[in-house]
């Protein structure tokens, strides 16, 4: 009952996917060790319940599957989601630090797209500014 009420109480807090997903398993795996296993339905509901409140999107679209997840599957989609979401929060982040540059006052707006020549935000021999 100890290990059943461990594994509904999981939550991850401040830790990785990789760390949470590592304490769940266990959790799994000790259950199956004392004969009484938890479906894999009712693991990835646990783990889905003790995620942050980031995984919501991707929690919502993972549980509409007709099968329940393996292990691995799961672990990859978490870390996956975990990734591109510290991956654009740094890039806020750096949007913050070094906001974008803005023309000077009674500068004309040509005089400003001369002034930046980044090749990611103006194509080159398209439109009038070519």
């Amino acid at each position: 009952m100890q290990l059943h009420g461990s594994l509904q109480d999981l939550r991850q807090g401040d830790e990785s996917v990789t760390q949470f997903m590592q304490k769940a398993k266990a959790l799994f795996d000790e259950l199956a060790a004392a004969s009484r296993p938890v479906s894999l339905e009712d693991f990835n509901l646990y783990v889905f319940c003790g995620l942050r409140g980031e995984f919501k999107d991707l929690v919502t679209s993972l549980v509409t599957k007709a099968e329940p997840l393996l292990y691995a599957d799961l672990h990859s989609h978490l870390i996956t989601h975990e990734f591109l979401h510290k991956t654009s929060l740094s890039s806020i982040g750096y949007a913050v630090i070094n906001p974008p540059l803005l023309p000077m006052p009674n500068t004309p707006p040509a005089a400003f797209f001369s002034q930046r020549q980044s090749p990611g935000i103006f194509c080159r021999n398209r439109g009038r500014f070519h």
